[in-house]
């Protein structure tokens, strides 16, 4: 077993608490939907947990550099916000990176373990996924049926066949053996990359669902500026093309009819 290492800053009381997990997956969904509320919200950050199990993005060990220039191990980072409108408080649980492969087993039961003491009920992870659907659309896998019922009243579709893998999957496999209930939200992915579009679909789900007061204002923006510099690419780069081609049309013409 890796080396894993669990600190604890604070431990609040909460009120029925679910655990809502982002990380780093397809379209950045996940980790953009969390850090989104972290930022907006100001929670409180109550734990950290380290291990030689999460790498670096690039899937090697080291540290991370913030702008700022200070150095940090990858981490999981669980922070409590009480909600004051919903029925229950939230655990959320963001990072800079996933478990590596043959770890996420080992990582996602001490998540568990550690949430355990909060008497967490159900477990929430955000991700996305690839599908042909017009607009942005939220799908659900759930441990339970009727879960999946409650969740349709939101616009929510059911994610029929295939599979969830990494975090997101595994986290909510592992719940149900823990007697919790698992839910694991995807918005469909698109052209842009990391996706802000998919994450404000997932966010509002969870927004309704749970009466989070979030406010999505400051994403509407970064969503508009995304889109702008995305379509001020897709013009350099039919204009570069369009010059390549009449670059070689030129030369073409330029060639001499035979050569000694």
């Amino acid at each position: 077993m890796g080396w894993i290492k669990i600190i604890e800053h604070v431990r609040p009381k909460l009120k029925d608490p679910i655990l809502i997990q982002g990380l780093p997956g397809l379209g950045l969904v996940g980790k953009l939907a969390v850090d989104y509320i972290i930022e907006e919200l100001k929670p409180t950050k109550i734990a950290e947990l380290y291990s030689d199990y999460l790498f670096l993005p690039d899937g090697r060990s080291g540290i991370l550099v913030s702008f700022e220039g200070v150095g940090y191990l990858p981490r999981y980072e669980f922070y409590a916000y009480t909600n004051p409108k919903g029925p229950n408080d939230i655990i959320l649980l963001a990072g800079d990176t996933q478990p590596v492969t043959w770890a996420q087993y080992t990582i996602a039961e001490k998540v568990l373990e550690y949430v355990k003491q909060y008497d967490v009920k159900m477990i929430i992870t955000l991700g996305g996924i690839l599908t042909r659907v017009a607009g942005k659309q939220v799908f659900a896998v759930a441990t339970d049926e009727k879960l999946l019922k409650q969740l349709e009243a939101y616009g929510v579709k059911p994610s029929r066949g295939g599979a969830v893998t990494g975090a997101c999957g595994i986290m909510i496999g592992l719940a149900k053996l823990y007697g919790i209930d698992g839910i694991s939200l995807m918005g469909s992915v698109g052209e842009i990359y990391p996706d802000p579009e998919a994450a404000k679909a997932v966010l509002e789900v969870l927004i309704k669902a749970f009466k989070i007061p979030l406010s999505l204002e400051r994403l509407d923006k970064i969503i508009k500026d995304m889109k702008t510099k995305a379509a001020i690419a897709r013009k350099l780069k039919e204009y570069a093309r369009m010059l390549s081609e009449e670059r070689k049309g030129k030369e073409k013409k330029e060639l001499p009819g035979f050569y000694v």
